[in-house]
């Protein structure tokens, strides 16, 4: 029997009790301007990802119970699995200033720890993600080593949400009882993917790690803020290190301010898209409401290019941007 191939992404709807702050739509989870960007990023998402990995099983996890009718539609249409997980894993509050729904995924991975062979694989991959090329080369590689993780950072100075590398060095060093075998690398938490077996020890190993970090935060210590953190102090006490997935997925910063996207760069099976979120994506969220199916891949591309800013960022693109934010603004008053 065949190896099973999953690809899940999530989106945990924060009450006004549990919110935190999202940098990235400049608004806190609990907010409705907040839920409309994250759900209607779901459809580029899953139908880039469905088009170009028919075999996979699709998962959208959610505490949501209701969704809006195209989002029940799309998934219908793209045999998306919806599963509605409690958040069990959620911070105290007080935790940080942003990201505190993040450690949902390790609540996805005890769910999916029941539900996948040794020898399956898992890509749990953060929805502002398009996907341009199939990725069984992706799932190959994970049934035959176990892991493929995307390494973000290795300066051991540069801060990463709250603490460092160096820092983290101490407190692996200090929950452990040991050095790490080599310096930590970060690992970015939007594309992280797993064997069945290799879920299964992180599941083993997570408990212990979050006692000790817990401590860290009573006792007003640096601690892993967020889920991608924590997951790369798991990863080396596991002996899950590899840069595999940088083959295959790249952050894309577009901002005016800051842009690391390269010619080539359109050619990754991955394209993450942070700052697009309330913009390339909503455009192509757009698009797909009108035209839902990629039947001309090369039109479907150009569109989406030059939507996104990748490799170019062009100035009506930027015009485009302005408009739609101050629109977004005005219907967040």
């Amino acid at each position: 029997m065949s190896a099973t191939s999953y690809i899940a992404t999530w989106f945990y709807k924060e009450s006004a009790q549990d919110a935190s702050y999202y940098p990235q739509t400049g608004q806190r989870g609990d907010s409705e301007l907040t839920h409309s960007i994250y759900m209607q990023i779901q459809v580029p998402f899953f139908t880039t990802f469905r088009h170009y990995n028919p075999e996979s099983r699709l998962l959208f996890f959610t505490n949501a119970q209701r969704l809006p009718a195209y989002l029940e539609a799309l998934f219908t249409r793209l045999q998306v699995e919806v599963i509605r997980l409690p958040y069990l894993c959620m911070p105290p509050e007080g935790w940080y200033k942003a990201w505190r729904n993040q450690f949902y995924l390790y609540d996805m991975l005890r769910y999916m720890e029941g539900h996948m062979a040794d020898s399956d694989t898992l890509l749990v991959c953060d929805a502002d993600c398009l996907c341009r090329h199939p990725l069984a080369p992706l799932f190959r590689e994970v049934e035959a080593g176990g892991c493929a993780l995307y390494e973000q950072a290795t300066d051991p100075s540069e801060p990463l949400n709250g603490i460092n590398l160096k820092q983290m060095e101490e407190l692996f060093a200090d929950c452990y009882g040991q050095m790490p075998s080599a310096s930590l690398s970060y690992y970015g938490g939007e594309f992280i993917a797993l064997r069945g077996d290799a879920v299964a020890k992180v599941n083993k190993a997570y408990q212990p790690l979050w006692q000790y970090n817990l401590q860290r935060f009573r006792e007003g210590l640096p601690k892993l803020n967020e889920e991608a953190l924590f997951f790369s102090v798991l990863a080396e006490h596991l002996h899950l290190r590899n840069n595999i997935a940088n083959r295959y997925v790249k952050r894309m910063w577009t901002t005016p301010r800051f842009n690391n996207v390269h010619p080539g760069d359109e050619q990754l099976a991955v394209w993450h898209l942070p700052y697009e979120k309330k913009r390339g994506l909503y455009r192509l969220y757009r698009r797909l409401t009108h035209k839902p199916d990629i039947d001309d891949e090369a039109d479907f591309w150009q569109k989406a290019s030059r939507y996104t800013g990748i490799p170019h960022v062009t100035l009506s693109k930027r015009l485009y941007d302005r408009i739609i934010t101050l629109y977004q603004k005005a219907a967040a008053r």
